[in-house]
């Protein structure tokens, strides 16, 4: 069988498609900036989604590519240049790429790299499945650490958060990875939890 690639498969995440990819029986090769030791089932390869620097090494003889890799900058350069080293590759890997939910609707710098990484993605002529999630709970928990040592605050009116654990993620990633390329995938939100009603005390009689 074909080995799987998992771009930031060392990440938060990718740690996790990493793991379930393992258990499902899969061969996974890691593209890592670092070189690293093998393990059972595991090779990292060296290589670089800004600079290309071993991106062709990385794809060749891959049946399918989770690209969990993400930064603050760069997601839409380095979303072109993994498409343009896997268009290389026949027969073509199945490209599964995360996004965010409602990456449409927002308008800064990161979202909007987000979203043109899925445009690169869908019009890349590779086989390909796109998974929109929430945040994941420690960036929700990052982000309110960070908050805690602002004067102030700004909370827009009606900001809701929707976060999602990242292992229930990494199953779903790793589903559509074994699956056939199917496009654009429903979003996956966490459940919302509405605690329930205290009853009332009963004051008649």
């Amino acid at each position: 069988m074909a080995p799987i690639l998992v771009t930031g498969g060392t990440g938060t995440l990718g740690r996790l498609v990493v793991s379930r990819l393992r258990e499902a029986g899969c061969d996974v090769r890691v593209l890592s900036r670092q070189g690293r030791e093998a393990t059972a089932g595991v090779q990292f390869v060296v290589g670089d989604l800004i600079t290309k620097d071993g991106l062709e090494a990385a794809v060749g003889g891959v049946a399918t590519i989770v690209h969990c890799a993400s930064s603050a900058k760069g997601d839409a350069r380095a979303t072109h240049n993994l498409v343009h080293a896997a268009s290389s590759v026949a027969p073509a890997p199945h490209l599964v790429y995360i996004s965010i939910v409602g990456v449409d609707q927002v308008s800064f710098g990161y979202m909007r790299s987000k979203l043109e990484a899925e445009r690169i993605v869908a019009e890349s002529g590779l086989p390909w499945t796109i998974l929109r999630v929430t945040q994941f709970y420690d960036l929700i928990l990052t982000g309110a650490r960070t908050a805690q040592s602002l004067p102030l605050i700004p909370v827009p009116a009606g900001f809701l958060v929707q976060p999602i654990d990242p292992a229930e993620v990494a199953i779903r990633l790793v589903e559509l990875a074994l699956g056939e390329p199917v496009g654009r995938v429903p979003d996956m939100v966490a459940r919302r939890y509405r605690a329930p009603r205290t009853a009332s005390a009963d004051t008649s009689g």
